[in-house]
């Protein structure tokens, strides 16, 4: 009895190619670098300097079941110290961030897994439904009578945070830290370049970090539609003046 063969065609079985992988037949490497214009798979490579090309048998060991891999990997592994392990000083949003167990309980119930940009309702029912949950037990938890969803990121949330402040109060100015992501304040001034709004920076303590209070109250005024900090801030530390902050500004 003749077996089946993997394609229709009986060339295509050739000991030159890897039976589940048809591209690698010579003749059909050939016909794809005529067609492209090479005579050899090097040219591809024309970009890498030679200095960074390794031309030898890599060092490798020897194939291992699964089981053990992952053994050799932990085993490895075990060796480093992580941010769990050690006092972590990140800033830039790099510390570790604490996400409760519910959260993953119920994200993955199945009415949250469809969950997508809300750009087509009809395909996105999961992204919807997890947003109106939100929005209703925010204003539970709040008590108050709407709570927006759902910003982009950090940056634009931030930008429509400022937007918000200017068209509520009628001013034109906005104080921020001197030590703010940058990607974040270049967000932030993209978002208000239509408005003509005035953004002020706001020094810190060089030694231990928080805002500069006299220079924030130096600078605020009956033009400050908002004064914005951030808990961690961008080095890492915790601004323990917050309630000093409001008070300048209010």
């Amino acid at each position: 009895m003749k077996l089946p063969t993997l394609y229709g065609d009986e060339n295509m079985r050739k000991p030159s190619g890897h039976p589940l992988i048809p591209n690698a037949v010579q003749e059909t490497k050939q016909e794809m670098m005529r067609e492209i214009g090479i005579k050899d798979i090097e040219e591809l490579y024309t970009d890498v300097p030679q200095r960074f090309r390794v031309r030898r048998r890599l060092n490798l060991p020897q194939p291992m079941p699964e089981l053990d891999v992952k053994r050799h990997v932990e085993a490895l592994l075990s060796k480093n110290k992580t941010c769990r392990d050690l006092p972590t000083f990140l800033g830039a949003g790099c510390w570790p961030h604490y996400v409760p167990a519910v959260v993953d309980a119920i994200v993955q119930r199945a009415e949250f897994l469809t969950s997508y940009t809300p750009y087509q309702p009809e395909v996105s029912q999961g992204m919807l439904q997890a947003m109106f949950e939100y929005q209703s037990m925010i204003c539970e938890i709040t008590a108050m009578d709407v709570a927006n969803s759902s910003m982009y990121d950090w940056a634009s949330g931030l930008g429509e945070a400022v937007r918000m402040a200017v068209r509520l109060t009628g001013r034109t100015q906005v104080l921020l830290p001197r030590i703010i992501h940058p990607e974040r304040l270049a967000t932030l001034r993209t978002y208000v370049e239509p408005l003509e709004l005035r953004i002020e920076l706001i020094g810190y303590d060089p030694q231990t970090g928080p805002l500069n209070l006299d220079e924030l109250k130096r600078k605020c005024s009956e033009k400050t539609a908002a004064v914005y900090v951030e808990n961690p801030a961008y080095l890492g530390f915790i601004e323990t003046q917050v309630d000093e902050i409001r008070w300048v500004i209010t």
